[in-house]
């Protein structure tokens, strides 16, 4: 059947740092992501938004910054002022599909706004009732007639049976990545009038590193064995605090593993791509790739993504495929992942008031990059709740932060009043900062005039529910 519009399949890798994905592309070892990134448009120099999960989505949902979208650590509820990607498809006809594996991208925090469907990786059937905040209430009578409530004799099969395999089944085998490209492939097996709109977030890459035996000891260095790997600690937030040291051989296999997880993953774009193959319609559907942000292993003294806006976090890869539409180059030029929105709509071909930030019109392009963390996640409280006494060093992370690249230039300042300037192009790991007041104030003053001035980012404590809090836990939040 001819459409008007193309099917779109929003893929982002979640916690996917752009030198380790490039690096494993240039050894062959992502032959699948290869594939499309050959017939790609491949954005080098692409900036998060965002150096962690909920700002990051809310920005490539909406085209916003954070400070603009509002979604953070304090308020991570998915709330904006604009229409949200899915909705704005979903209004042009598309059918809108979301399966997310991470808990704080759900139902749960608002991000199925204009979704037809969403799912995550917890669930084994579509269409079972959210239960999360019924674990909160105070007695079991409260509970049961809450969920007789809310679950209909239609739900009540799949409502259980996501529970049994959230419970027993759901980690298994991976972090969800086989499950999530199962239900996306029978999505598409579905033949809907409408084009489709199918967003997929990944958790692979996410500590913990749990990749396949075969994968993780092609990557560790020949000395380790692999139940040593598997038995290393992976908890970052006592070294983050201070209460413990990680040697570098420790980190050594750390970035093995994390290798071996974006390796795993590749296996499962390439099943993917083989069922777009085999409906004769993957050069018919307009394939996004991006990470939302990066990962710290060991670098800067820090581990997971947070407190900080290096480049570590927040350089990512971005590419689109889009056979006849988007000629495959690579782009040098600096952008934002929060364009992707701008693009879907240029793609989709809603109104010109959406494209004017589209990663595909480059007469319009800036050339700068901004990102932002509101606030600290976890919390300096919650953080020595879980990890103890914390060091008054650590005590600086207690911050807003934002940070604005123009060329080689990256200039990062905090609502304490910390300031670094780098010249990327002298010195890309971000280590020797520059003393140059000069394009220090220039910098300044641009981020300035985007984005205001900065506002104090203190973290308060977001409620969650039982059930989301134990996810977020397991997936190392606090």
């Amino acid at each position: 059947m001819m459409r008007s519009k193309p099917n779109i399949i929003f893929i982002v890798v979640d916690t996917c740092r752009a030198s380790t994905f490039y690096n494993l592309l240039e050894e062959g070892k992502l032959p699948n992501f290869e594939s499309v990134l050959d017939d790609a448009a491949v954005y080098e120099n692409a900036t998060a938004a965002a150096p962690w999960t909920v700002p990051s989505h809310g920005s490539m949902f909406t085209g916003l910054y954070p400070s603009q979208h509002g979604t953070s650590a304090n308020s991570p509820n998915f709330d904006p002022p604009n229409a949200a990607i899915a909705q704005v498809l979903h209004d042009e006809g598309y059918h809108t599909v979301g399966i997310s594996a991470n808990p704080w991208v759900s139902p749960g925090f608002g991000f199925d706004k204009g979704f037809d469907q969403f799912k995550t990786a917890y669930d084994l059937f579509w269409g079972g009732a959210e239960i999360g905040d019924i674990r909160n209430l105070s007695s079991r009578r409260e509970q049961i007639l809450a969920l007789s409530e809310r679950v209909t004799l239609t739900s009540s099969f799949k409502t259980i049976g996501n529970i049994a395999y959230e419970k027993f089944w759901a980690k298994r085998s991976d972090s969800g990545a086989k499950k999530i490209t199962s239900d996306a492939l029978s999505i598409l097996d579905n033949n809907h009038d409408n084009a489709q709109f199918l967003f997929l977030n990944y958790m692979e890459p996410h500590l913990d590193y749990k990749p396949p035996d075969n994968l993780a000891n092609d990557e560790l260095p020949d000395n380790v064995e692999l139940h040593e790997a598997r038995h290393l600690n992976q908890n970052p937030w006592k070294y983050i605090a201070g209460q413990e040291s990680v040697s570098p051989e420790h980190f050594e296999i750390l970035r093995s593993l994390y290798r071996a997880e974006i390796r795993y993953l590749d296996t499962q774009i390439g099943r993917l791509l083989e069922g777009l193959s085999k409906k004769d319609i993957l050069d018919d559907t307009c394939i996004i790739v991006a990470g939302d942000h990066g990962e710290n292993i060991g670098d800067h003294g820090l581990m997971d993504h947070q407190y900080c806006l290096y480049q570590t976090l927040v350089h990512v890869p971005l590419a689109i495929r889009y056979p006849d539409t988007v000629t495959p180059r690579s782009v040098t030029d600096l952008v934002e992942t929060k364009d992707i929105y701008g693009t879907l709509c240029e793609i989709a071909n809603v109104g010109d008031g959406n494209i004017s930030n589209s990663l595909l019109n480059e007469e319009k392009r800036d050339n700068l990059a901004i990102s932002e963390y509101p606030e600290p996640q976890p919390s300096m409280n919650a953080l020595e709740q879980r990890a103890g006494k914390i060091k008054d060093e650590v005590r600086e992370y207690d911050r807003s932060l934002r940070a604005i690249r123009i060329g080689p230039w990256k200039f990062i300042e905090g609502s304490d009043g910390f300031t670094e300037l780098y010249n990327l192009r002298k010195d890309p790991t971000e280590t020797a900062p520059v003393d140059d007041t000069d394009q220090a104030d220039r910098l300044r003053s641009k981020l300035t005039n985007e984005l205001g001035e900065l506002n104090d980012g203190t973290s308060e404590e977001a409620s969650v529910n039982e059930t989301t809090q134990s996810r977020l836990e397991d997936l190392g939040y606090i």
